[in-house]
C-alpha cells in the first residue's frame, strides 16, 4: 500500500494531531506512556530494532523521498496504523530546522531493577540528573557505542523520552535496557547484586587512567552543576576525575560521561 493511504489531518484541533502535540511536553508523555521520534534515520532504526510503534506520521515531502515513502510502506504492511499531516502542521509540530517528513510515535519501555537478569561482566550507566535534554541524548548515544548494557535514570530529573533528548541519541534509544529507580533502591541492587558502584568527580581521589574496574560496574554521571549528590558520593565503591589542565575545573558532562564510559569499556574487553 502506498504512504498516501493514510488519512489526512488538516486542522490544528483534530484530535490525532492534539494528541500528538500533547508528546511534545513531560505530563503529555507521561500520562500517553509514548514518545515521539523524527526523521529517517530513528524511524528506521526503530523498525529494525522492533520499537513499539504505535502511530507513523508523515507530510508530502516525505512522497519526494523513495527511502522514507519505503519506511512508511513497511510500517502500514506491519499493522502500523497512520495519518498524514499538512505541511503547515508538520511544521508547527516539529523541532526539526530541515524536516524528513515522517515520524512516529512509540511505547515507552521500562524494567525494574529487580527484573534485571544480571550478567557477571556486565556494565551499567546510572544517571542522577542531566540539566540539558540534548547533552542526556548525547550520553545515551555514547554509552550504546561503549558496549553499556543498561541505563538506569535516578529520580524523574532525566527524561529520555524528551524530544531534544530523543533528537540527540540519533536512535540510540531501542537497545539498551531502560530502568526508573530512586536511589535507596537502585543501592539496594547494587549491594545485593555486588555491581561495583563508580562515581565521578572533578574531586574524585582516583585518576580515571589508573583506577581498575571490577565486574559487574555501574557508573555514575551527575548534573552538568551539581554533580553528583552527596548520598552516591558516599554509596560510591570508588570516585574517579579526569584531570583538568589548564584553568578549567569542569567540562561538559556528556563529554565526561564519553571519556569514562570508553575507558572502563576498553577494561571490559
Amino acid at each position: 500500500m502506498h504512504e498516501n493511504k493514510y488519512p489526512l489531518v488538516t486542522h490544528p484541533r483534530d484530535p490525532r494531531f492534539l494528541t500528538l502535540r500533547s508528546l511534545q511536553s513531560a505530563k503529555g508523555r507521561l500520562q500517553a506512556g509514548l514518545f515521539v521520534i523524527e526523521g529517517i534515520r530513528h524511524v528506521a532504526r526503530a523498525i529494525e530494532q522492533h520499537a513499539p510503534l504505535q502511530l507513523i506520521f508523515t507530510d508530502p515531502s516525505v512522497l519526494s523521498n523513495p527511502f522514507g515513502q519505503r519506511l512508511a510502506k513497511r510500517a502500514r504492511q506491519s499493522g502500523v496504523p497512520g495519518i498524514r499531516l499538512t505541511s503547515e502542521l508538520y511544521r508547527e509540530f516539529t523541532l526539526a530546522a530541515e524536516p524528513q517528513g515522517i515520524g512516529a510515535t512509540i511505547r515507552q519501555q521500562w524494567s525494574r531493577l529487580e527484573d534485571i537478569k544480571l550478567a557477571r561482566d556486565s556494565f551499567w550507566l546510572a544517571v542522577e540528573s542531566i540539566d540539558l535534554p540534548g547533552n542526556l541524548g548525547t550520553i545515551i548515544r555514547t554509552a550504546e557505542a561503549a558496549g553499556v548494557t543498561g541505563i538506569i535514570m535516578l529520580g524523574p530529573d532525566a527524561d529520555p523520552w524528551d524530544p531534544a533528548c530523543v533528537r540527540a541519541s540519533m536512535g540510540s534509544l531501542f537497545s539498551p535496557v531502560f530502568v526508573r529507580s530512586d536511589i535507596r533502591e537502585f543501592v539496594h541492587w547494587a549491594r545485593s547484586s555486588r555491581v561495583a558502584i563508580v562515581g565521578s568527580s572533578p574531586s574524585g581521589l582516583l585518576d580515571y587512567k589508573a583506577f581498575r574496574c571490577r565486574w559487574p560496574a555501574v557508573l555514575l554521571i551527575g548534573s552538568e552543576r551539581q554533580g553528583l549528590s552527596q548520598q552516591l558520593i558516599e554509596e560510591s565503591d570508588f570516585m574517579i576525575r579526569i584531570p583538568m589542565r589548564g584553568r578549567c575545573d569542569s567540562i561538559n558532562a556528556a563529554v565526561a560521561a564519553g571519556v569514562l564510559l570508553f575507558e572502563i569499556s576498553s577494561q571490559h574487553q
